[in-house]
């Protein structure tokens, strides 16, 4: 790292007849944010990046302390400068550190970025030599010629024969502290694997209706690394989790536990994209690389590879880029891509109402129409049709699903060779009763991509289904090790503890999911059932504690339900209770009944209440059933309902056992006796 003198000058005065050109503030800025002084201090640093950013866009009247406090500092529409004073605070601190800066690792910057007191529009103006302490420009020797050419455009602008002094200068001395080798050598065996974090990209178009872009950008960047065989990266749900977030970089790197972080923006101005990336060790919050890329909007998809390649190579990993294309199932059709990240924004803000459903759906038709090859686009217009025909309902209901079915047809006659089109043969094989070719094909589609949940979510679904629980729990740890943050794999990860009668870890693991965002139900429920089986601390408080938190979701508040938690202390009276709603046969009912039956010990109640669950299946008679409802054999540990004959009646007519006779793949628990029968435990 380069050091310089401590003087004792102010930061010098503007010299309007040398402004820098935008990109040399740029470069300025990237210097600035890379540097020591503003390792430890994100807040500033977003700060800074942001009203330099928003004074080059022309939109340095925007940069109110209201607007940086929603912006920058995560406040909401409620936010009161009067009242809370972060922004006064951190343009305080901002002042400060550039002034430290510029007094010490900048003392020879060619740039000056400054915030006048009172305002927060930055001013930018270039240094004369005379400005320069001499201590910054002894020992000057001639800087490589490629760091001379890669300056010739500045110098120009700049003019001047002092001003190309001060730039030798300052060029050597930037190469001569990278340059500079480290203390002490690691060899490449001994490193970790790399590991990273694409957090989502912030949108500082002047609209601010480029949410979808920004998200989609960063999700596409992190999807082409997470093909880089040695590199871990962290999935979407964990990394989006911190959208909007204040929080400390070095934090969110020890949550997510990764060495890096990739953050960015995007701005949007009519056909333009401007993308700011930068690479942050999340161990001190320092920059490690940082680059602006622009490019008309037709060059998105050479935008993204070129930013996925610069981060693999300041990584020191080999990136064989695959792109958002055919080979990927997607799109290079720029307008069809823009409504497919429009599309998935929706999606991945769970916006799920009907208005949405519907929009959802004219987006993906005009995507296929725009190209008709795109197979994540025909992907996208066959589950928007399923989500429009649940909202409707009768003849148009029937109409729509068909028109699914042909889509997903459509799908595998012209892409057939795709996960997508494998995915959907697989489970069309495991509704035919085809467990075993099913499985295969799912694992292919596992084994061909990242561990995301479109990829693996089916396959953990199928090997659950059939029983082998230990090697589902190991599965779904490795998922959950890509997206630590998502909710959803904490709470499969509790049932399947649970299944495999692991009830140390899956409290350890209801515990940590308790930090996570998302809803809590199932993890409640999970946790009530436990506790109730007495295989977790607190006694009758914490187990009315837990049914008070239950009463508060929908369902499963219900008249039935208040009157468990009545008699909590009373076993037989809950068992009344529980008698009662499996005789009426209410549907939610039928969900926590077999919980508390099971709990409880009532393998009888239980058996009867899982099979009148799997009455209501769609598919149950005919033995068409999805994957899904065989998850219900295995969520009920407690009680001795897997060697009831009930359990195993239930086993042979959905086709589980013929599939364990066929394969010797025979569930966790259960093996033949002799050539006819078997036996679980």
């Amino acid at each position: 790292m380069r050091e310089g003198p401590t003087v004792s000058h102010p930061i010098p005065a503007p010299d309007n007849d040398a402004a820098p050109t935008p990109e040399a503030i740029r470069q300025q800025l990237a210097w600035i944010l890379a540097s020591a002084t503003f390792a430890n201090a994100p807040s500033q640093a977003a700060m800074l990046r942001y009203v330099v950013e928003l004074s080059l866009a022309g939109e340095a009247d925007r940069l109110k302390e209201y607007t940086l406090g929603v912006e920058v500092f995560g406040r909401g529409a409620d936010f009161d400068p009067r009242q809370d004073t972060i922004v006064r605070v951190q343009g305080r601190r901002l002042r400060d550190r550039l002034d430290d800066y510029y007094r010490h690792e900048g003392v020879g910057d060619p740039v000056v970025i400054s915030l006048p007191k009172g305002h927060y529009v930055p001013a930018f103006h270039c240094r004369n030599v005379q400005d320069i302490p001499v201590s910054a420009t002894a020992e000057v020797a001639p800087p490589p010629l490629s760091k001379l050419r890669r300056w010739a455009p500045t110098v120009l602008v700049l003019g001047g024969l002092a001003v190309v002094l001060m730039l030798v200068a300052t060029i050597w001395l930037r190469t001569k502290r990278d340059t500079t080798p480290p203390k002490a050598s690691i060899s490449a065996s001994a490193r970790p694997p790399p590991s990273l974090a694409v957090l989502p990209f912030v949108d500082l178009s002047q609209t601010h209706d480029q949410e979808y872009l920004a998200d989609g950008l960063a999700e596409e960047i992190l999807n082409q690394l997470a093909q880089i065989p040695p590199m871990r990266v962290v999935g979407r749900t964990s990394s989006f989790s911190f959208k909007n977030s204040n929080e400390d970089l070095r934090d969110i790197g020890r949550k997510l536990g990764v060495a890096h972080l990739l953050e960015g923006s995007v701005r949007r101005e009519d056909d333009r994209l401007r993308i700011t990336t930068q690479l942050v060790r999340a161990d001190d919050g320092s920059h490690e690389w940082s680059k602006t890329y622009e490019a008309p909007r037709k060059d998105i998809f050479a935008l993204q590879d070129a930013i996925a390649r610069d981060v693999a190579t300041a990584l020191s990993v080999k990136l064989d880029v695959t792109t958002f294309n055919r080979e990927q199932g997607g799109t290079t059709n720029v307008d069809a891509y823009e409504r497919y990240l429009r599309w998935r924004g929706i999606q991945m803000h769970e916006l799920f109402d009907f208005a949405h459903d519907r929009e959802r759906l004219q987006l993906a038709r005009e995507m296929v129409s725009l190209d008709p090859q795109c197979v994540l686009c025909w992907d996208a217009l066959a589950s928007s049709l399923n989500a429009v025909a649940g909202e409707l309902g009768g003849s148009q209901e029937k109409q729509l699903r068909a028109e699914a079915q042909q889509v997903r047809e459509h799908i595998n006659a012209i892409a057939p060779d795709s996960w997508i089109a494998k995915r959907d043969r697989a489970n069309a094989l495991w509704r035919k009763g085809k467990r075993a070719e099913a499985l295969a094909l799912s694992k292919e589609v596992v084994d061909s991509g990242p561990l995301t949940w479109e990829r693996v979510g089916d396959y953990a679904f199928m090997i659950f289904a059939v029983g082998r629980l230990e090697e589902t729990v190991a599965f779904m740890e490795q998922v959950r090790a890509r997206d630590p943050a998502a909710l959803f794999l904490s709470r499969d990860l509790q049932y399947d503890y649970s299944a495999v009668r692991r009830f140390k870890d899956a409290e350890a693991e209801y515990q940590r999911g308790l930090q996570l965002e998302g809803s809590q139900l199932s993890p409640d429920q999970v946790a009530f059932a436990r506790q109730l089986a007495g295989k977790r601390p607190g006694g009758l408080e914490a187990l009315r504690a837990l049914h008070r938190r239950l009463l508060e979701e929908e369902p499963p508040d219900t008249p039935a339900y208040r009157a468990l938690g009545n008699v909590l202390h009373d076993r037989g009276a809950m068992l009344a209770v529980v008698r009662k709603v499996i005789e009426d046969g209410d549907e939610d009912g039928l969900v926590w009944a077999a919980d508390v039956a099971d709990a409880l010990g009532d393998a009888d109640l239980t058996v009867t209440a899982m099979r009148k669950q799997f009455e209501t299946q769609e598919g149950f008679k005919q033995g068409t059933m999805t994957p899904y409802p065989y998850v219900l054999f295995w969520i009920y540990p407690y009680s001795s309902v897997r060697a009831h004959p009930g359990f195993k009646q239930l086993l042979i007519e959905t086709g589980v056992a013929d599939y364990w006779r066929q394969s010797g793949q025979w569930g966790d628990g259960c093996k033949p006796v002799g050539k006819e029968d078997f036996e679980c435990s």
